[in-house]
């Protein structure tokens, strides 16, 4: 198939826009592990988060014609929601490496998921890909003689947000939005649900997602950091989410493992094992060979 230079350019934005996200939320952690050995719970940074970024797009949805199809982009908002909330808990829960690694296999769950939904067909390339992406799974999490599962809660929950984020992205290029402000505010309560819910959980169990620590003091830090590195990559991801297809925006998020993994071996003072290093260029490479299958 022979893409036109009009439809390539087309996509050059969108995707240098993923690519730029990625690299934004790669860092993410660094200020997250901040504010929690401020006692400050990972689930309340999650619903500052979502709650600035519920308010964003407000003075956008006056109009009763931006509410168009807003049934669906509450479906594709409470998925994309939820998967983020995970990710950022996660973030605390587990290593570093492991939470980026554990969510980045979206790609895996996206062809699985087109298959499955829409009768996409596995070629050759694509199931290299997927078999790429789970030999990274068994690098990371080891086998031990069995199969590789992850090893604690934070584990599980990196692992279960990329599959909500595989199923939201899916469902927003087949169910795209006119307008951004909706997707976006739908993105925003499905994360303040969530973060909710993941609150009230940790509260009755009382884990340290929901401790308040020093929350008051530590309070505009959060806002100032939801503003710059939260809202506006939140526009940006969903506006092109509606524009190219979600393995390929899985792929180009990817830059968040690159940068993630180089600061997690550098800063975040957890052991980065070679094994570590197999599993991220597995996986790396599994989210190329999707793209260049296309």
């Amino acid at each position: 198939m022979v893409v036109s230079p009009s439809e390539a350019q087309r996509h050059l934005l969108p995707a240098i826009a993923v690519a730029l996200c990625g690299a934004i939320w790669g860092v993410f952690w660094v200020p997250l592990r901040w504010f929690d050995a401020e006692g400050v719970g990972g689930a309340w940074v999650s619903l500052i988060f979502n709650a600035l970024a519920l308010a964003s797009p407000l003075p956008w949805l006056l109009k009763r014609e931006a509410w168009t199809g807003w049934r669906d982009q509450s479906v594709n908002g409470l998925l994309l929601g939820t998967a983020f909330s995970l990710y950022t808990v996660s973030l605390v829960m587990t290593d570093v490496i492991n939470a980026i690694l554990l969510f980045y296999l979206t790609p895996v769950w996206s062809a699985l998921g087109s298959w499955l939904l829409f009768r996409e067909r596995l070629g050759p390339l694509r199931l290299l890909a997927m078999a790429m992406g789970f030999a990274g799974l068994a690098a990371i999490l080891g086998t031990s003689g069995g199969l590789p599962l992850p090893r604690n809660a934070g584990d599980w929950v990196a692992l279960v947000s990329g599959m909500f984020w595989a199923a939201g992205t899916l469902r927003s290029y087949r169910r795209p939005s006119q307008r951004i402000s909706l997707p976006v505010f739908g993105f925003a309560l499905g994360g303040v649900l969530s973060s909710t819910v993941i609150l009230v959980v940790a509260g009755a169990m009382g884990l340290p997602l929901a401790e308040t620590g020093h929350l008051p003091a530590m309070l505009p830090w959060i806002a100032l950091l939801g503003l710059i590195v939260f809202v506006p990559p939140n526009f940006l991801v969903l506006w092109a989410a509606q524009r190219i297809d979600p393995a390929r925006v899985g792929i180009l998020l990817m830059t968040e493992v690159l940068f993630g993994s180089i600061s997690a071996a550098l800063l975040s003072g957890e052991p980065f094992l070679l094994s570590d290093a197999i599993g991220t260029a597995l996986i790396v490479s599994a989210g190329f060979i999707e793209v260049l299958r296309r």
